[in-house]
Formats: C-alpha cells, structure tokens, sequence
C-alpha cells in the first residue's frame, strides 16, 4: 500500500497574518482589523459592523451583515450576509492547510516566586515559577530569555519589554482588564515573543486556580475532555480595555481577547477570539475609522470627532508615555501614527465644551513630551 505524503501548506510562515488559528478564529461586532490577514485551517466566523483591512483565508468562512473585508477571500465555502461585502478577490476552492503552527521547544521553568506591587519594578532574564502583577503595579523585562510557570497581571498593570524578550510560559497565562504590555523606546511590538503551551508537566500537583470557574466556561464539553487529557491547554485570557503588544504562539490552546482592546503583533493559537469593539493591527501604526455622518459640523465647514483629541508626542515619548497622559483624562489609544508620534485618542464626552476641558487638561499639564494637542478633524490624522 501506497501512502501519500501530506500536501505542503499554502504558506511556509505565518509573517503576513496578523491572526491564525488551526480550528477557529471568531471575530465579534465592531472589531477593527487595522492591518495583517487572517487565517485558519478550518473556521472563521465574523460578526456584524466589522472592518477588516487585509485578506481571509480558511476552509469555511462567515461573513454577518454590515461588515466589510478590504481584501481577499479564499476559501472553500463561504456564508456572505447580503449586507455584507468582499471588495477583493473571491477565490474557490483553497489548498489545505493554509499554514502549520511551529511547535514550542522544550524548556524548564525555575522554583521562585515573585509577586511585584509599585511601579519600580525590574526582572532580568532567568527561570522562574510564578510571576504576578498585582493591581495597578508596573514591571520591566530587561530583555533576554524568560521560563516561567505563571504569569498573571491583575487590574491595571503594565509589563513593560525595554530589550527585545522571550516569554515561555508553562501552565497559565492571564490579563485581568486594563492590563498593558507595552514595549520600550524604539522597540517593535513583536520584540516580545511569548510561546505558550498551557498544560501542566505530568509530574506536577494540580493547583487550584482563583478562575477555574471563568476558565472551566469557557469549554465546550470536547474541550473539557481535551483539556483533561492534556491534548489541549489552559486557554490564554485579557480582560478588557487592555493594551497588548506582542507576538503570541499557542499551539495548544484558545486565546480570548476581551472587548474594546488594543492588540498589536501577532496571535497564533489553535483558537482565537477577539472582543467586540477591539481594535487589531499586524503593523506598529493603526487608526481607529469612524463614521463621517457622526462628526460635528462646524460654521466654517470643518468637522470634528466629539469623543476624540490628537495628542502629538516628542520622538523621544514612547507608547507608555501617550497612555499615562490618556488615563489622565480616562481616555483610550484608539490610533497611532510612529512616523509622527501621534496618538488618536478616545474620551468619554459628548458635547464640544466638554471635548475642550480634556484638551486644556493636557496643555495645563506642560509635559515637555507634549508637542501638541487638538481636536481629530476629520482626515488631519491620516
């Protein structure tokens, strides 16, 4: 008998995906996919009012009303809501598998444990067992190698990457909301890797988690068998409102990224969900594209954005810069230009006075990082 070897990925990598998963990615409503495709060698299912900037690949894709694809589609079966559109190219029948996931090599994690509170925290390279962030604290990687067990980072708090870095996590890793992981000056978001596998060692007790619950609800009833198995890992969860920036690889496991984020990088995983109103990018830069008919008109014809500013930063200003300034007046990085070190940002207003109170907020705060601040209008950013 005669064995035919397996057919060759339509891809060799993965450098052009900004999201991939070998069974499912689910987009939900109002996401943004500012740059990067998306794959898998199964599913991907998109909700409504959804724009995506960039390719779809998959054996099946759905497509739900009001969501527009500014690029291709190659598949083998595909669901097109009628209020839904496809600009690009439609093509049929795809070569399976679209692409293969590497596998992790093997490492060893150490016995420490740390659990950092403030904001004048360092962790140089190493082996370690759990790593937590408590709330609203702030810890720096100085770059290298990391092994590490857990890592957990609670409400509020900021992994900053100053060198280019490695994350290999073991068993668990989980962002509470409002979690960041930034990078440092001059630093791309896909200098910091993170390779997850998700399951235990076999030799290690079982240790009762505070979210096995949330966890645990998250599988369907072959997942649980799976998970119990050890075929399938611990899914990967950020809570909302995060700011993530990364190269994420999990080959084992499910990756849930909470509403109204900001994700820059790559996430490669055996499932992949992204929150409503959640905003994705491959490249460093994103905007977020809003609907002309809700800007404010004004008497000499230009027209504004109410709940957003533009903050123009210093070359020298990094990332972590513009987002202590937006939480200053509870805002939200929804864009941002590298070539200019502008920052789109998001506040919870409703009238004009209100949007210029926040702007004058930022001016009385004579930051010497601050270049300028000013009302979006409309193209200015772009």
């Amino acid at each position: 008998m005669q064995f035919s070897p397996p057919a060759p990925p339509l891809f060799a990598n993965l450098d052009n995906f900004v999201l991939f998963a070998q069974e499912e990615v689910t987009i939900e409503k109002d996401v943004q996919i500012s740059s990067g495709n998306i794959g898998s060698n199964d599913k991907i299912d998109i909700e409504k009012d959804v724009i995506i900037n960039g390719n779809l690949f998959a054996d099946k894709i759905t497509i739900d009303k009001n969501t527009t694809v500014n690029g291709n589609a190659s598949f083998n079966k595909l669901k097109l809501h009628k209020e839904a559109q496809i600009l690009g190219t439609q093509t049929k029948p795809v070569q399976l598998p679209i692409a293969n996931l590497p596998e992790i090599p093997d490492f060893k994690v150490g016995t420490q444990d740390f659990k950092f509170v403030g904001s004048n925290n360092t962790l140089v390279a190493g082996n370690y067992r759990n790593i937590i962030l408590e709330k609203d604290s702030r810890l720096t990687l100085t770059g290298g190698i990391y092994n590490i067990r857990k890592l957990e980072l609670k409400e509020n708090s900021t992994l900053i990457f100053s060198a280019v870095a490695t994350l290999n996590i073991q068993s668990k890793l989980k962002g509470q909301k409002r979690a960041s992981i930034l990078p440092g000056q001059n630093l791309k978001p896909t200098d910091l890797v993170i390779n997850y596998l998700g399951i235990r060692p076999k030799n290690e007790k079982e240790e009762k988690e505070d979210d096995d619950d949330e966890i645990n609800s998250l599988h369907d009833d072959k997942e649980k068998k799976e998970y119990k198995d050890r075929k399938s890992g611990r899914p990967i969860v950020f809570g909302k409102n995060s700011l993530l920036n990364f190269k994420l690889l999990a080959p084992k496991a499910a990756v849930h990224i909470g509403e109204s984020t900001i994700l820059r990088g790559q996430i490669a995983a055996k499932k992949v969900k992204i929150g409503k109103g959640t905003i994705v990018s491959r490249k460093e830069g994103f905007i977020q594209e809003n609907v002309f008919e809700e800007a404010i008109l004004e008497e000499d014809g230009s027209r504004f954005f109410v709940n957003e500013l533009i903050l123009n930063l210093k070359d020298e200003a990094t990332f972590l810069d513009a987002q202590n300034i937006a939480d200053q007046i509870d805002g939200r990085i929804v864009g941002f230009i590298k070539t200019t070190n502008v920052y789109q940002i998001e506040v919870l207003v409703n009238t004009p006075e209100e949007l210029e109170t926040k702007i004058q907020f930022i001016r009385q705060l004579n930051n010497p990082l601050i270049e300028g601040v000013f009302r979006n209008y409309i193209f200015n950013i772009s």
